[in-house]
């Protein structure tokens, strides 16, 4: 093409434009329509337009970005998922459908974020030379229960709160305690064994002086089987632990407890949300509850 005033990256679609109207030039109007799969007022345009300014005329007259399509009540729930829930863009798409019942693609929604200006949501950086391990998870609920301590900083003092999570449903039990020793961790038993609605088959800990000798004890004579992790081993005990990651950036980082009595009062609320309402991404978008039910549901 002679003409240079044409960028690149729409010299193909002006020259296959000029091939369309050399074709109507020798087969008319109708038959060309017909060959190129084109409405014949849109060949009358190029033919016009070609006449007028010659191939300048064909280059194509799009506007830089079509009218958006997605009302602006649904961009503003775009915006708040990305503002103040922190979701990107897959965890957005699931909640719109389930909270408001409005379906958005997920390159939509990243689209709109773009738009908008927002930044992405920042996760935690892959620690290096790490590999992505593969998850597995237990096929019934009990088969096995992960238990950990969280420590955190309540005003001028420490809390502990003790874990337990479901293996196969993700479901938790959440308490907090002043002390993080074995006297908790005997009361956390009990709490866990009574909370649960399935029978607990085996738990894990890692080594911590709060999971010694004398609760391993107790936990067998439950008629619970006691495993201890490898020792430098989190990722064994990884569903704990993502789940903590989950508190520090949904819970504690959002709240400003300073007392002890404050926290523990809260707590309970949390464990409800987490377990009933916070669907989840490694559960296909369900809550630890619903994946609960549907197990029970399957083995009936």
């Amino acid at each position: 093409m002679s003409d240079r005033s044409i960028s690149k990256q729409y010299r193909w679609k002006v020259k296959s434009r000029l091939a369309v109207l050399a074709f109507v030039n020798v087969h008319g109007l109708k038959p060309t329509a017909a060959r190129f799969g084109l409405d014949r007022k849109t060949i009358r345009a190029w033919r016009d337009r070609a006449r007028e300014a010659g191939p300048v005329g064909l280059v194509p007259r799009y506007p830089e970005r079509r009218a958006r399509r997605i009302p602006t009540e649904v961009v503003d729930l775009i915006a708040h998922a990305r503002r103040e829930l922190q979701y990107g863009a897959c965890r957005t798409r699931i909640w719109l459908l389930r909270v408001h019942q409005v379906k958005v693609a997920t390159k939509t929604i990243t689209r709109i974020c773009d738009d908008l200006g927002l930044p992405p949501v920042q996760r935690p950086k892959r620690r290096r030379g790490g590999r992505q391990l593969k998850l597995f998870e237990k096929a019934t609920p009990g088969e096995s229960v992960q238990v950990d301590v969280k420590v955190l900083k309540l005003g001028n003092s420490k809390a502990y709160q003790y874990t337990a999570c479901d293996d196969c449903t993700r479901l938790r039990v959440l308490r907090l305690y002043r002390r993080q020793n074995t006297f908790s961790s005997l009361d956390f038993l009990n709490e866990v064994i009574a909370a649960f609605p399935f029978p607990i088959r085996k738990l894990q800990t890692d080594n911590g002086s709060e999971f010694s000798f004398t609760f391993m004890l107790a936990v067998e004579r439950r008629g619970i089987h006691h495993r201890y992790i490898k020792p430098r081993r989190p990722d064994q005990n990884g569903k704990v632990e993502r789940s903590h990651r989950v508190d520090a950036e949904e819970f504690w980082g959002r709240h400003s407890f300073t007392s002890f009595e404050v926290a523990a009062a809260a707590l309970p609320g949390w464990e409800r949300e987490y377990n009933e309402a916070r669907f989840s991404m490694a559960l296909q978008g369900r809550t630890p509850a619903e994946k609960l039910a549907a197990v029970l549901e399957a083995a009936a």
